[in-house]
């Protein structure tokens, strides 16, 4: 994390934009050129070792494609980031590539013209892969701790200050989250988005390494920009919210003199 407000700049929004297209573009089609080198039948014309070098040529072009929208999205974090957010990202990746091989596997009969059975077997199998490879992409639903779950790790309240959504692109959605640590000095962190919304304002709880502050671990939704009660309301009352959005625990800081 920075002792400096960071902000998310054309250029970080230009290599995150990127890595999202690239990631959707070349996932599904090395996904779908891998599954059907692996599935469909030789023909008697091609030489006996042109099947496996095709799909190792493949699956290098595919590792590439990987490393290369890997490093977009670490340039557009920067060094200051959440733990785990470039690890998410990856899954992001593979999943694109596991959407990619269900939609193979869907169009492999009509391209090796096999029988009627192995239609409904196809694509089953292909529908079950897209539903597995889509569950990476769901909400992160983190508790809101009362308490540090050990003595290595700080809690401390957060809030977005920036946030950057491309929808269009199929970019993964980034914030800069602001907090105070315990020692009282204020920092930012960028964070890859996996609990919505993260809207500017929005509240979370952020986990932090005790001995080593500036390694932020996790960023956990707890109240929405659009939840106007008083935090009182909130903690006594949170089961008026929305299921997704929990409580943030008791302030422990002492109330302010007036």
């Amino acid at each position: 994390m920075s002792l400096q407000p960071l902000r998310i700049s054309a250029g970080r929004k230009l290599s995150a934009g990127v890595a999202g297209i690239l990631t959707m573009v070349t996932g599904l089609t090395f996904g779908s050129l891998l599954t059907a080198l692996t599935f469909l039948p030789s023909g008697p014309a091609e030489p006996a070792g042109a099947k496996p070098f095709f799909i190792g040529l493949t699956f290098a072009a595919a590792i590439v494609s990987v490393l290369a929208c890997h490093l977009l999205m670490r340039i557009a974090l920067g060094r200051h980031r959440t733990g785990g957010s470039l690890t998410r990202f990856f899954r992001y990746q593979l999943a694109t590539l596991g959407v990619g091989g269900g939609l193979g596997l869907g169009f492999l009969p009509a391209m090796a013209e096999a029988a009627p059975i192995w239609w409904v077997i196809s694509i089953a199998a292909g529908l079950g892969l897209i539903a597995v490879s889509l569950l990476v992409f769901r909400k992160a639903r983190y508790p809101i701790l009362d308490r540090p779950p050990s003595p290595d790790i700080g809690l401390a309240e957060g809030s977005v200050v920036d946030y950057w959504s491309q929808p269009r692109s199929r970019a993964p959605d980034m914030t800069v989250v602001h907090f105070t640590d315990s020692t009282g000095h204020d920092r930012w962190v960028r964070h890859l988005v996996q609990q919505s919304p993260s809207l500017l304002g929005t509240r979370g709880q952020v986990h932090y390494d005790g001995h080593r502050p500036e390694r932020v671990r996790r960023f956990a939704v707890t109240q929405q920009l659009f939840d106007l009660r008083p935090p009182r309301e909130v903690r006594e009352n949170p089961a008026s919210r929305s299921p997704h959005v929990m409580p943030m625990p008791p302030d422990r800081r002492p109330p302010r003199p007036r």
